[in-house]
C-alpha cells in the first residue's frame, strides 16, 4: 500500500505512537508522512519513507493577554483551515491508497478530514476533553464577559471538532474506555487499536535505583500534579521522588526514559481519566510495577495485585500503596516480571500494527 500519514502533533506519548506505527508499516509499505509544526522533523526521519512539511507558527498564550486569545481562536484556526486545505490537495494527488490521520494539538480532530478525497482512517487519541469532560468544565468564577466569551468559543470548537471526525471514513479508539467516549461524544462507531511498547528497547535493565518513585507529567490537574503534592506529604521524607513536570524535562530519547524507569522502584500514574497512558506500558516493559489512579486505560494496562495497583483518587490510599511496594523487594520484583510478561502477550507495535494494517486495507478497498 502506499499510506500517507497527517499528523500536528507536539512531542508526547501520542506523536510517539504514530511514529512506532509508521516505522512498523513502513517495513512492507510505502508510508509518507505530512506534518504541520513550527519546525521540521528531524529525529522521526527514519521512520518514514518521505517526509513532508508545512510550517505553521502558533502563537503561545499563557494567560491574561487577551488579544492573543482571541487571535488564537479566530485569526489562527482560519489560517490553519485553509493551510489544511491546501496540504490536502497534494495528498490528493498523488494518488494514496488510505491516508492515516492522527489529532490536532489546535483542534483535535483536524480540518483536513473535510478536504481528503482518498479514503481516511483517524486514530481519535481522545475526545476534545475541554468540552466533553465534566471535571474541565468552565470554572465558576469567571467574570461574566470571559464566562461568555469561554462558552462561545467552545461551542465553536465542539462543531469544528465534531464536523471534523464525522468526515472519516473509519475512526479508530486507542482504548476500550476511549471508545465509549466517542461513541457518547460524536455518535460514532469505532475500532479499538491498541498502542504497544518497543520491547527491545523498553526492557530490564541492571543498575542502581536512585529513586523510590518517578512520576512524569505535567505541572496541571489533569496529570495529576495536585494529587501528587498530596501523597508527598503522607511519605516519609527519607523517600526519594523523581518529578518530571515541565517541557524542558521531556526532551529525551527512547534510551534515556529506559534508564530512568529501570532507575525508579515504582513508577506512578496519576492522570485523570487518561485515554491509554504510554508511561504504565514502558515501565512495565522494563520491569518496573506501576500505582495508578482507578481510572480510564490504566484500568485497561495495569493488571491490580498482579503488574502493580490499581487504586482510587486518594492521597491516603496511594501513598499506603507506595510504602507497601517500597518496603518489599520481593514483591517489587515478582510484580515487575509479571508486567514484563503482560506486555509481551498483549503490547508490543508488531502484534498492535498487524491489526492497524487490516483496518487500513479494508478502507482502502472500500471506495
Amino acid at each position: 500500500m502506499r499510506i500517507a500519514i497527517f499528523h500536528e502533533l507536539h512531542s508526547g506519548g501520542a506523536r510517539r505512537s504514530g511514529n512506532e506505527f509508521a516505522k512498523h508499516l513502513k517495513k512492507k509499505h510505502i508510508v509518507d508522512l505530512y506534518i504541520v509544526d513550527d519546525k521540521k522533523p528531524n529525529k522521526e526521519k527514519d521512520n518514514y519513507t518521505n517526509i513532508f512539511y508545512f510550517k505553521f507558527l502558533s502563537k503561545k498564550w499563557k494567560g491574561h493577554d487577551w488579544t492573543t486569545r482571541l487571535y488564537k481562536d479566530t485569526i489562527e484556526l482560519i489560517k490553519l483551515y485553509f493551510l489544511h486545505k491546501a496540504v490536502a490537495k497534494v495528498i490528493n494527488s498523488k494518488k494514496y491508497d488510505v491516508v492515516f490521520v492522527q489529532p490536532s494539538q489546535f483542534t483535535q480532530a483536524p480540518f483536513i478530514l473535510q478536504f481528503l478525497k482518498t479514503p481516511t482512517t483517524y486514530l481519535a487519541q481522545e475526545v476534545l476533553r475541554m468540552v466533553y469532560e465534566p471535571g474541565l468544565g468552565i470554572p465558576k468564577n469567571l467574570a461574566l464577559h470571559k464566562y461568555l466569551y469561554e462558552n462561545a468559543i467552545r461551542l465553536i470548537r465542539k462543531y469544528i471538532d465534531k464536523t471534523n471526525i464525522e468526515k472519516a471514513k473509519v475512526v479508530l479508539a486507542n482504548s476500550r474506555f476511549s471508545q465509549k467516549n466517542i461513541k457518547k461524544a460524536y455518535g460514532i462507531d469505532s475500532e479499538v487499536v491498541y498502542m504497544g511498547v518497543d520491547t527491545s528497547v523498553f526492557k530490564p535493565l541492571k543498575t542502581s535505583k536512585e529513586y523510590d518513585v518517578l512520576f512524569a507529567g505535567a505541572y496541571e490537574v489533569i496529570d495529576g500534579y495536585p494529587l501528587l503534592e498530596e501523597i508527598k506529604k503522607k511519605l516519609p521524607p527519607k523517600i526519594t521522588m523523581k518529578i518530571l513536570a515541565s517541557e524542558k524535562q521531556w526532551n529525551f530519547t527512547d534510551q534515556d526514559i529506559r534508564k530512568l524507569y529501570a532507575k525508579s522502584k515504582v513508577v506512578l500514574a496519576l492522570a485523570h481519566n487518561e485515554p491509554l497512558g504510554l508511561i504504565p506500558l514502558e515501565a512495565m516493559a522494563c520491569e518496573i510495577p506501576v500505582i495508578a489512579v482507578r481510572e480510564g486505560g490504566y484500568k485497561e494496562t495495569v493488571i491490580d495485585n498482579k503488574t502493580g495497583f490499581l487504586v482510587r483518587r486518594n492521597a491516603d490510599m496511594l501513598s499506603e500503596k507506595i510504602k507497601k511496594l517500597l518496603g518489599n523487594a520481593l514483591l517489587r520484583k515478582r510484580m515487575g516480571e509479571n508486567a514484563r510478561e503482560a506486555i509481551l502477550k498483549k503490547w508490543t507495535w508488531t502484534e498492535n500494527t498487524k491489526k492497524l494494517e487490516v483496518i487500513l486495507k479494508k478502507t482502502a478497498l472500500s471506495v
